[in-house]
């Protein structure tokens, strides 16, 4: 064998026992330089229970390893077994590619207070001075990443949340740093309840990617301290279960497309000072397509059960706003009784001040078709089941108000912002009143719409509450019923509305609420009830929304009060349309002071009118007020003939008493009054005035401010 040959060998024998003997002794030796010089090469202190290196396959093998927190005490990140193999080879060509690797059992502790991390000296210490910014030539290309059985706990100190994932799982085929296409997929579970299932497709070369997201009844507990900066709960519970898909580029982040259902199962929410404000049995919500940057908003299915809300009013605000009040705000107001109350006071005006300010509210501007683009929505199916609203108002003068709304059933099919659609709504409102609802039109605010609702059987007394604080009237009795149709064409509104009231009775005004409208109330339901025991009201509103000018809502304010100011200013006018009798019933009658014995037939018939209005109208009086002749009755004149004058009279009241007694009249309700009205120049005559008389006309301020809008209405009718 040539000499030259023989060297080589022994050369080459000598590389391999020399490498043979690092790979069994590296290991030993590079676990006890890492550990002692630890905190020099990563900033923390690490241990491990075995180290290999294999320089002959490229493989790396760490086991029992534990890296400590800064302090040296507590446990920052811990594993079983990292096994990773490198290709040796590949680096020659500045290629990085790790043919596998493997973790297993690791256990991380992340703990963060505000913007620091208890990794963020780690970070700092591997951050260079002058970062580079060259391009690098390297190639990285990592293959058949495992992660098993893993979990982390993360506590997030200012918030005092605590999170504890486990039984982590991922498997990455391959990630190639620059090129080709990397998957991933990850399953975990949370130590609350619950599971995660993601799986990741990117492209490297476009930044194109696709997830597939799958959360299995998730508690929502560990949200509580993140949701409490945006919604002041005090408690909150519930579990999410989501299966989406999104697909979109890193480039265009907005422009992604979603798709897939969400649903939420035994949701409840309180706040400080209200329990259970919003409860939730279901729901779920089936998504087409959403896309953000398109305004596209599509979804198959949305569905609600069992959702109950309790929605109370009180002097602070409602159970709704105090979620997003500050409690510092809130306890200040309670304690201080600092809150202001503009919308009270600006209700204590008197009627004429109302109907005057009634207007409407002019806009900044007329918005315009084409001001914003209206989101593209669409909703193939909209469901609600056995839903609820307690609904409770604490700001009234006389108690609170309390009326439930139960049972409300949605369902609506094909709702679009660019078609007409079509939706049914129903509900119970109160101990038996029925709500019905059914809408035809399109989701956006500019298209046509046209909107019946009906409410049967609704029992006034159960609106007597509001009846008080506002008019200081209760409602003792009746049945509400209510017909309307609201279409609006071509930005033109048409309102028909149609209030049916049965068996109604207000009772007498309270002298101890001050109220915020003074209307005479009482005075206009008597006159508005006719023999059957009914009382009805028609409301139109018409008008341009269009025209900034133009509230629905207040003109429907200002039509109601105009309505009952005109019935309580004419009573004898309503009474004698209710009572169908004649027109002249009420006209001032002329008598011969000394007819003995018997009326005229024309005498006979107006009080017989009379009598007949005051049988049906039992709650009715009337009052009779005389004129008389100066020479018949001159308290200057001759005193004997003005007492034949009085006796005359005496004697002419008590034939018209006993004539309307035999009606069953009392003469407790025809009141003679003690002044005498306007003079009249018929000699040996007496003129009697009727003046009807109703409940609820001791309103003295209600019916000033009638008597305001008929000469008022007179006037501008006469211009």
């Amino acid at each position: 064998m040539k000499k030259w040959l023989k060297v080589l060998l022994i050369v080459l024998g000598s590389i391999i026992v020399f490498l043979g003997l690092l790979t069994i002794f590296i290991g030993p030796i590079a676990k006890t330089i890492i550990e002692n010089h630890s905190k020099e090469i990563c900033h923390r202190t690490v241990t491990m229970d075995k180290l290999r290196i294999n320089l002959f396959t490229g493989g790396v093998d760490i086991r029992g390893f534990k890296a400590f927190e800064e302090d040296d005490q507590n446990e920052f990140l811990t594993f079983d077994d990292l096994n990773v193999n490198i290709d040796l080879f590949a680096l020659i060509v500045k290629k990085v590619k790790l043919r596998h690797i493997t973790l297993e059992y690791p256990v991380i502790n992340v703990m963060q207070n505000g913007t620091d991390f208890n990794f963020s000296d780690i970070i700092e210490f591997y951050r260079p001075e002058q970062p580079d910014t060259t391009p690098s030539n390297w190639i990285v290309d990592l293959r058949k990443i495992n992660l098993v059985e893993g979990s982390i706990s993360y506590s997030d100190l200012q918030v005092n949340s605590n999170v504890r994932m486990k039984k982590i799982n991922i498997d990455v085929p391959r990630i190639c740093f620059g090129r080709g296409n990397s998957d991933m997929a990850m399953q975990l579970l949370f130590e609350q309840g619950g599971s995660l299932d993601i799986k990741v497709g990117y492209g490297m070369d476009k930044s194109d990617f696709v997830v597939y997201l799958t959360l299995n009844e998730v508690n929502l507990n560990p949200a509580r301290p993140y949701l409490h900066r945006f919604i002041k709960h005090k408690h909150l519970e519930g579990n999410l279960s989501a299966n989406l898909s999104v697909a979109g580029n890193l480039n265009h982040i907005l422009d992604l497309n979603a798709k897939g259902n969400v649903s939420l199962y035994n949701f409840g929410l309180s706040t400080k000072h209200h329990d259970d404000i919003i409860k939730l049995d279901r729901m779920s919500i089936d998504i087409d397509t959403i896309n953000i940057a398109n305004n596209i908003y599509h979804f198959e299915k949305i569905a609600l059960d069992a959702l109950q809300v309790k929605f109370e009013i009180n002097e602070y605000g409602n159970s709704f706003a105090s979620l997003f009040d500050s409690e510092d705000k809130k306890t200040d107001e309670v304690e201080n009784g600092t809150k202001e109350k503009e919308s009270k006071k600006n209700n204590k005006k008197s009627v004429k001040e109302n109907l005057e300010q009634i207007e409407i509210e002019k806009e900044d501007s007329e918005k315009s078709d084409d001001a914003t683009q209206f989101p593209d929505i669409q909703i193939t199916h909209f469901v609600m089941n056995n839903c609820g609203v307690d609904f409770v108002d604490k700001t009234l003068k006389a108690g609170a108000m309390d009326l439930p709304v139960s049972n409300i059933t949605v369902d609506a099919h094909d709702l679009r912002s660019a078609s007409q659609s079509k939706a049914s709504l129903y509900a119970h409102f109160g101990k038996t009143g029925e709500f019905i609802c059914n809408w035809d039109g399109m989701l956006s605010p500019y298209g046509n719409q046209s909107i019946e609702l009906e409410i049967k059987d609704l029992q006034m007394k159960e609106l007597s509450p509001y009846c008080l604080h506002y008019f200081a009237y209760p409602i003792s009795k009746g049945v509400l019923v209510y017909k309307g149709k609201t279409t609006l064409k071509n930005r033109y509104l048409d309102s028909q509305n149609h209030i049916d009231m049965y068996n109604l009775i207000i009772d007498k005004k309270r002298k101890n609420i001050k109220p915020e409208y003074k209307l005479p109330l009482q005075a206009a339901a008597y006159v508005l009830t006719d023999i059957t025991g009914r009382a009805q009201l028609d409301l139109p509103v018409k008008g341009d929304v269009s025209n900034p000018k133009f509230n629905i809502g207040k003109i429907i304010v200002k039509a109601f009060f105009n309505t009952i100011l005109r019935i309580a200013a004419s009573p004898v006018d309503m009474i004698i349309q209710a009572c169908r009798a004649n027109a002249d019933v009420f006209n001032d009658l002329s008598i011969d002071l000394t007819q003995d014995g018997a009326f005229t037939s024309k005498q006979y018939d107006q009080f017989n009118g009379i009598s007949e209005i005051m049988k049906e109208k039992p709650e009715l009086s009337i009052e009779v007020t005389p004129s008389f002749n100066l020479a018949n009755y001159n308290p200057a004149g001759d005193a004997s003939q003005n007492a034949l004058t009085l006796e005359q009279y005496e004697h002419l009241k008590s034939m018209i008493l006993s004539h309307f007694s035999q009606y069953g009249i009392g003469g407790e309700r025809i009141i003679f009054t003690n002044e005498f009205g306007k003079k009249t120049p018929l000699k040996d005559k007496v003129l009697l005035s009727f003046d009807v008389r109703t409940p609820g006309m001791d309103d003295l301020d209600g019916m000033e401010a009638a008597e305001e809008f008929k000469a008022a209405e007179s006037k501008e009718l006469e211009n």
